[in-house]
């Protein structure tokens, strides 16, 4: 019997339930409560924002992770919300507003706000979406890593944020500033998302100068993620957003910060980790099992 305990945490560690691996295996669907999706809106300001929630195997209540794109939003990860939606994990993916139909102009000063607002509508409807309220998480990705970053710290319910290849908008900030043609090339790039309303290179200049560049810079994040779990992932090739400027000296600050419960790598693959995704996703979802659910 002991044996037979040991090997059941063990592959619980691993994210390996009763039911499969969750990498691997479909769940067989409750007959009352199956898997699901659900289309839905919510407000953020006076702008509707859509988005899915994919809702857990089971009658739950389920711990959810807010799912946050980058910018504009191609790779969304979905890949990964399917596995943790395995794992028993409801996972809601959303659009910031004025991004791919939401309502309202794209603007990255707003990104908190839309991600605060999805906060709040899973909390008022935990019964209906079968969400385990105090036990909510975010995971964002570039942008979406830095929002996810950034809104984590200014709400003490969150138990756990994770980001990967987060940007750092204080560091774009200082590099626009000064004239560097790293982040000058970001403008150039804002011209081209036509999906996102009323957003340009001249808005994203015009965002990202609008406050000092401390309160944007991710390391100073840190005095509001104490108490939290801090998963952060970088990929070793990425040249989007460079590990050595954007990724470690927030690593470090985290380090150095007391209270936060820090894992982070650094692991093969380029910005949106194209050839090492079941990597990611094993290193996401053991941090899920371990500390937020």
């Amino acid at each position: 019997m002991r044996t037979l305990l040991s090997l059941f945490i063990m592959l619980y560690s691993l994210g390996i339930s009763a039911a499969g691996n969750p990498l691997t295996t479909d769940p067989v669907p409750e007959q009352m409560f199956p898997p699901s999706i659900e289309e839905l809106t919510f407000l953020s300001g006076e702008s509707r924002l859509s988005g899915l929630l994919y809702i857990a195997n089971g009658k739950g209540p389920h711990p959810t992770v807010v799912l946050l794109h980058g910018l504009p939003g191609n790779e969304r990860n979905l890949d990964i919300a399917q596995v943790l939606r395995r794992a028993g994990f409801n996972i809601m993916f959303f659009h910031y507003r004025g991004a791919w139909g939401s309502e309202g102009d794209y603007c990255l000063n707003t990104l908190v706000d839309d991600v605060a607002a999805a906060l709040v509508f899973l909390r008022s409807h935990t019964t209906r979406y079968r969400i385990d309220g105090r036990k909510l998480s975010l995971l964002g990705h570039s942008m979406g890593g830095w929002a996810a970053l950034a809104a984590a710290r200014k709400d003490v319910g969150l138990a756990c944020v994770g980001a990967l290849a987060p940007a750092n908008l204080g560091l774009m900030a200082e590099g626009i500033r000064a004239g560097e043609p790293n982040a000058i090339s970001f403008l150039d790039y804002a011209d081209t998302l036509f999906m996102l309303r009323n957003f340009d290179g001249k808005h994203m200049r015009e965002d990202l100068l609008s406050v000092p560049p401390w309160q944007l810079d991710t390391r100073t994040f840190a005095p509001g993620l104490r108490g939290k779990s801090v998963l952060m992932v970088a990929g070793e090739n990425d040249v989007v957003l460079p590990t050595e400027s954007m990724f470690d000296p927030t690593v470090a600050a985290y380090k150095r910060e007391p209270g936060i419960k820090l894992h982070h790598f650094t692991i093969p693959g380029d910005h949106s980790f194209s050839w090492s995704r079941i990597q990611l996703t094993e290193l996401i979802l053991d941090w899920l099992q371990n500390d937020c659910r």
